[in-house]
């Protein structure tokens, strides 16, 4: 049975203390259809509300019953069925949870799953994701390398939470036989709270041999506040400062200067 997890902080943070932290994972059976469980683990003492479950798989986007509640500690599970995979393969599945913490604003969180078919090859294609913090802005690199001696050609999905993106998601990919090809993603914070952790996920897709393969490299990121807030405030000290400087020369030179008479 595949099986994906990740430990997303999905809340704001406080003193170094996450108000609210879910746990998302997800695990499939293949047989005529996709049968698909979430769970959804709430780590963190703080309820989460409002906990609305959106799968992605092939273009077709299914919603779940929304969980008015989910205390600290606690324990939901969704499972819906999908349609079996157009051959044998890989093939990813993108879940998205939307929630509100005590706080009040959506809050979201992000798992990609890979759906296998019984029997399906490994992929030669590896990929891996270095990020950097994000402040207004930050940037990752994802790296996709082959293994293969043949050149594979493909497309990459970056999927980021919504209070996260990236511009373009998708883009086409050729990586040549044994080479690899480092790709920067510039990623735009539009709603992410210093303190936040982030997932982001690069799904790379491409077909040999009459099997689907996806690919998937995972890592986080971490919400930091912006420095560029910072530079008025610095600037203004340090004009400041100077001008002070000025001013106690005058007066020592003053001072110093021989009355006359």
């Amino acid at each position: 049975m595949p099986r994906a997890a990740i430990a997303l902080l999905v809340g704001a943070v406080a003193a170094g203390t996450a108000l609210a932290e879910l746990r998302v994972e997800g695990e499939s059976q293949v047989a005529d259809g996709v049968s698909l469980r979430v769970r959804a683990t709430n780590t963190a003492p703080e309820a989460v509300r409002d906990v609305v479950p959106e799968v992605v798989y092939r273009h077709r986007t299914v919603v779940a019953d929304r969980v008015d509640l989910i205390e600290g500690g606690a324990v939901h599970e969704w499972r819906t069925n999908l349609p079996a995979p157009p051959g044998p393969g890989t093939f990813p599945v993108t879940i998205r949870l939307r929630y509100a913490d005590r706080d009040g604003p959506a809050r979201p969180a992000l798992l990609v799953h890979l759906i296998r078919t019984p029997g399906a090859p490994p992929p030669d294609v590896q990929a891996t994701i270095a990020t950097e913090p994000v402040s207004r802005m930050g940037q990752a690199v994802v790296t996709l390398e082959n293994a293969a001696a043949d050149q594979v050609a493909g497309r990459l999905v970056v999927a980021l939470p919504d209070d996260l993106r990236t511009d373009p998601e998708s883009r086409a990919v050729e990586v040549v036989g044994s080479g690899r090809v480092s790709l920067p993603i510039v990623v735009e914070n539009v709603g992410a709270r210093p303190g936040d952790v982030r997932p982001i996920f690069a799904v790379f897709e491409y077909d040999r041999d009459g099997t689907h393969h996806a690919v998937l490299g995972e890592a986080t990121l971490a919400v930091v506040g912006s420095r560029s807030a910072l530079r008025p405030l610095l600037i203004g000290l340090g004009a400041l400062a100077v001008a002070l400087t000025i001013l106690a020369l005058a007066v020592r030179r003053a001072r110093a200067r021989p009355s006359a008479g």
